[in-house]
């Protein structure tokens, strides 16, 4: 385990709690090398996908980007929705490799134009929502769209975007933006999307 994993071990078991779900994520989200991501496809991802699609949609909620830091210094006012962000056509899409959530060197470049608008845009909260395709077990993929919207999160903090503005999100892969079962969609699907709300 990484230092990182126990933020992640206290997302899961929100994930599973809320979700109805018994799978442990730890054993299935583990896919960082290319050669173990194609070995989900060989479960049943079309019944998984349609089957829970309902209960993300009354559980996911955003959360502040530093949850477990920020418990504390949390603001008067009250959370926001997801449904109280909406898209914004100047923040681009970052994509990810297959069972990665390490942000690549054209991920880097759009990355930094995202944090020039965001910069020059004091006044937005902004929505990290982290993204999959089709393959692997829901539960993984819920992880592995909050790993991606973390790293995404440490990107912009290093980058100057207060803490106080970013909110995250997984969905994994329960809204996919291209529909189809294949490795084009699918590398379309592996995504951190942006949304935004004025504050």
């Amino acid at each position: 385990m990484t230092a990182r994993d126990p933020l992640l071990t206290v997302l899961t078991a929100l994930t599973l709690v809320f979700g109805g779900c018994g799978q442990k994520t730890a054993q299935t989200e583990q896919p960082a090398s290319p050669a173990a991501a194609p070995a989900p496809s060989a479960q049943q991802p079309a019944g998984q996908e349609q089957q829970p699609a309902g209960e993300l949609a009354t559980q996911a909620a955003p959360r502040p980007a530093l949850a477990a830091s920020a418990s504390g210094s949390a603001s008067s006012a009250p959370a926001p929705t997801a449904a109280d962000f909406i898209d914004e056509p100047a923040l681009k899409d970052v994509l990810f490799d297959p069972g990665r959530a390490d942000i690549g060197r054209n991920g880097a470049r759009i990355m930094r134009d995202n944090v020039r608008w965001l910069l020059e845009n004091p006044g937005n909260l902004v929505l990290i929502e982290g993204h999959t395709d089709y393959k692997g077990t829901r539960e993984a993929n819920l992880a592995m769209g909050e790993r991606r919207a973390k790293a995404v999160v440490t990107f912009l903090l290093k980058e100057g975007v207060p803490d106080t503005r970013l909110w995250t999100i997984s969905h994994g892969s329960d809204q996919p933006v291209c529909p189809e079962k294949t490795d084009a969609c699918a590398a379309k699907n592996r995504r951190v999307h942006f949304k935004v709300k004025k504050q």
